[in-house]
């Protein structure tokens, strides 16, 4: 969980949030038997037609699962 929050503050500049219940995701049950880290996009058209992200968010998110990756490699 840290390497996600700071990857996620390096990337953003934002304090990332920690919760499960921002939404529909499985997490919110799975957190009651294990550790759960929910990262990804957000954006109004969310699993609707013609969904979109906008790029700038994509390449921050690519930043972000870059630094974990580069995180997790470190540790071993």
């Amino acid at each position: 969980r840290k390497a996600v929050c700071d990857a996620g503050e390096a990337s953003t500049g934002t304090v990332p949030e920690l919760s499960t219940s921002g939404g529909t995701s499985d997490a919110r049950f799975l957190k009651d038997f294990c550790p759960v880290v929910e990262l990804g996009l957000r954006n109004a058209t969310m699993h609707k037609t013609d969904e979109a992200a906008d790029l700038a968010d994509l390449a921050a998110l690519v930043r972000i699962y870059r630094r974990i990756a580069l995180a997790a490699l470190a540790q071993q």
